[in-house]
């Protein structure tokens, strides 16, 4: 068992790097260049599906330069790898499903946390939109001539996707339906709020203007709360994840100080069984504990 120890240690070195290059690319999101707008180039048979669309509109969100179908290919490709090397490792089949669902799990988990980051980005934004649209619709401008503004004006990421629909608006797209796209590009809260609100208002009437500069300061109070709700809450969540790392520690430091140990406990007799029931109980737990703690804006 100590002669598979190079191997892990050069599992976890690649692990590591296929980290940081994700998060060098994901860093670099900002001055990712723009989609292209003419013919879309040839799909994939995932792209096809509703399922692959929207996985793309998230790698999209995420900053990913990756189709899904040449995303899904990827992760297989190193899930394929990682049960490789954790046989090679610990010369235990159980290795191989461990190594596939942290492989996948990882990439999930990336991919999320980026299309994350970015709708929090938009939200953070929502507010000084909102306060530029109201203050160019007081000043005499239309709606369509306001978004212009706040496309050209607004920090990013509200300024891409702004600028695309200041973009499907100049091709002949309805106004309504430039903003419902917005919103189903960019399916944040506080977003679909803003849409709804001045679709209505277009509809029935009113004063848009004083209605946006309200909604701007409505937007901010939520935006608060949910900050110092984070705040509040913070320590519990931490405590929760230790707690949650804690059965991970375990079995890592039995591991290294009795090499073999998880091997002939989990690997013979009920191991497997018990392995699966506490693996399924041990993910329900984590996703209840972030379910538990997160805190929408």
């Amino acid at each position: 068992m100590s002669a598979a120890w190079p191997a892990a240690l050069a599992a976890g070195g690649s692990v590591a790097l296929l980290v940081a290059g994700v998060g060098r690319l994901l860093a670099g999101r900002g001055a990712r260049p723009p989609e292209p707008r003419g013919r879309p180039g040839r799909q994939g048979p995932l792209a096809s599906r509703s399922a692959g669309r929207r996985l793309g509109a998230r790698l999209a969100r995420a900053g990913i330069p990756l189709g899904p179908d040449a995303f899904v290919a990827a992760v297989a490709a190193a899930t394929a790898a990682a049960a490789a090397i954790a046989v090679a490792a610990t010369r235990s089949p159980l290795a191989v499903p461990l190594a596939a669902a942290a492989v996948v799990g990882g990439a999930v988990s990336v991919v999320r946390s980026a299309d994350g980051r970015h709708l929090a980005r938009v939200t953070a934004q929502l507010p000084g939109v909102a306060q530029q649209l109201g203050a160019a619709l007081q000043a005499g401008l239309s709606l369509r001539q306001a978004l212009a503004r706040a496309a050209r004006n607004a920090p990013e990421p509200c300024r891409e996707e702004l600028r695309r629909a200041v973009d499907e608006l100049a091709l002949g797209t309805r106004l309504e339906s430039a903003l419902e796209g917005l919103a189903a590009r960019v399916p944040a809260h506080d977003l679909r709020i803003m849409v709804t609100a001045i679709l209505v208002q277009r509809r029935t009437g009113g004063n848009l203007a004083r209605a946006l500069s309200t909604l701007a300061g409505r937007l901010e109070e939520r935006a608060q709360l949910a900050r110092e709700l984070r705040g509040a809450t913070a320590q519990a969540r931490m405590t929760a994840w230790l707690v949650a790392a804690l059965p991970l520690g375990a079995g890592v430091m039995a591991e290294i100080a009795a090499p073999g140990t998880l091997a002939r406990v989990l690997g013979e007799g009920p191991g497997p069984a018990l392995l699966a029931v506490s693996a399924t109980l041990y993910g329900a737990g984590v996703l209840w504990i972030r379910r538990i703690g997160r805190v929408d804006s």
